[in-house]
């Protein structure tokens, strides 16, 4: 993340997106890193916002299902995906 690159963390649940993105966003609240969700608990809106994100490279960290994989998901330098 400090040299620029992107983070994807890829579950199997929906619900364990949720839980991983507001343990993350806790954790990582006093650093300047802007963390994303992609699942179905998100809005369209909330959505499309973060795959723009991930696309220009303001998203560093975004976690989510298989949605991740998704041909619409483009990552401006992904760096390091976990499974």
């Amino acid at each position: 993340i400090g040299d620029g690159k992107q983070v994807a963390l890829l579950v199997p649940t929906t619900i364990l997106a949720q839980q991983h993105y507001e343990t993350i966003k806790e954790r990582f609240q006093d650093y300047p890193i802007n963390i994303g969700l992609l699942s179905r608990f998100r809005t369209r809106k909330e959505a499309n916002e973060t795959i723009k994100g991930l696309k220009n490279g303001t998203v560093d960290i975004v976690i989510g299902t298989h949605r991740l994989l998704s041909k619409d998901v483009v990552y401006k330098d992904l760096g390091l995906l976990i499974i």
